[in-house]
């Protein structure tokens, strides 16, 4: 293989150590020297780390994306250091059986850095970062409000008492005054009930009192008791973090606009897709690159001169996922083309690979005005179509 660097390093994170490993040899030759150390992850130990790369004269060094292992020495090489820094998912680096230690991963790391076989990493600008763990904490904070919300229903549930057939959200203005009568052990009855009633419930007061004729046992209340504590810290949570990242999105509140104009996109995913793609995207060749890392393209399979079906490859799982949702709710708006897009291909390969493929356009739309600083025209969307061939997920 063509020497791609002649001065390469390979990093092999971990918590309490780094494991590094150089590589020194001209173009021509077959057989580079290596000399590998060992560092730990002290801040002091990083910096020598840094001088020792500027007095070798590395030119690029390579890191796998360990958990949050990674991110202090990155930033503390990043500052001291003028070497070029890579980043690689470890998922796309196959090691050799049988060839699994410290020191074996950081000479791996640095063999396929000097033929140029790493594919690096987005890592996106500091603001983009610090927005990027704000939505993901959301993200975090709703999924564990989700659990909450299920374990107060099973508790209802076993204890029969049926406010969900009556209420849609028991989470509700309505649905927890009438949980904290219960909880209180107050009576029960149509004239205890009625004044917490809105006018708009369909149920009666009779209904309500049957449906919350149930046996709730001492145990169950404090468990509920328990779980209501919980939800309320965390929905103080939520709007808190809601209102940093407002804060944090307040200085690209004009590209936050034009991504809104978008049918399908909230402000949520206006701020997830700020946070995951940022608010440039020269870090992608064109929007085939940019679908590619979102994991919203079918793969490549092809053997004998004959293409094959391929499923979509591992992606960004927080942009995937936000632009699918933003695709189930553009697909509800008929008028528009993005509509009909996906209608006429859920007819074909059915509704679930529509969203995808739906979402997928959304992506290299949102991509081109990030890139052009445009906003979103469906005039011309229809005038100059995506070219999006038919894809098989």
């Amino acid at each position: 293989m063509d020497v791609a660097y002649t001065r390469a390093c390979g990093i092999d994170v971990h918590q309490k150590s780094v494991s590094v490993s150089l590589l020194f040899g001209d173009f021509d030759t077959n057989r580079p020297k290596r000399t590998n150390r060992k560092y730990d992850t002290t801040t002091n130990s990083l910096k020598e780390l840094a001088c020792w790369l500027d007095d070798n004269d590395v030119q690029v060094a390579t890191m796998e994306s360990t958990s949050q292992y990674w991110r202090p020495v990155w930033q503390i090489l990043s500052r001291y250091s003028h070497v070029n820094l890579k980043l690689v998912n470890p998922q796309k680096i196959k090691r050799m059986p049988g060839r699994k230690t410290d020191k074996k991963d950081a000479e791996w790391l640095v063999d396929l850095t000097r033929v140029g076989m790493i594919e690096p990493s987005y890592i996106p600008e500091l603001s983009t970062i610090e927005l990027r763990e704000s939505t993901r904490l959301r993200k975090n904070l709703i999924q564990q409000l989700t659990v909450i919300k299920n374990e107060i229903h099973n508790i209802l549930q076993r204890s029969n008492i049926k406010l969900t057939s009556y209420l849609s959200d028991i989470f509700g203005v309505t649905g927890m005054k009438l949980m904290n009568l219960l909880l209180n052990g107050e009576a029960i009855n149509v004239d205890t009930i009625t004044p917490l009633m809105h006018g708009r419930m369909k149920a009666t007061a009779e209904e309500i009192v049957e449906a919350l004729n149930g046996r709730l046992s001492k145990n169950d209340r404090y468990l509920i008791d328990i779980q209501l504590n919980l939800y309320d810290a965390l929905m103080r949570s939520i709007s808190e973090i809601e209102a940093h990242i407002q804060e944090q999105t307040n200085s690209f509140e004009e590209l936050r606009i034009r991504l809104m104009a978008i049918p399908g996109v909230s402000d949520h995913t206006a701020a997830i897709i700020m946070a995951e793609i940022g608010t440039n995207v020269d870090a992608f060749e064109n929007e085939q690159a940019i679908a590619a890392w979102a994991g919203l393209c079918p793969g490549s399979y092809e053997s004998g001169g004959k293409k094959y079906s391929s499923k979509t490859n591992r992606g960004n799982k927080y942009i995937k996922a936000a632009l699918a949702q933003s695709a189930m709710t553009a697909r509800l708006r008929r008028e528009s083309d993005l509509a009909n897009f996906y209608y006429r291909l859920a007819g074909r390969i059915g509704a679930a690979k529509a969203v995808i493929a739906l979402a997928h356009k959304l992506l290299r739309i949102i991509y081109v005005m990030i890139r052009d600083g445009v906003e979103y025209d469906e005039c011309k969307l229809k005038s100059r179509p995506f070219p999006l061939e038919q894809p098989t997920f």
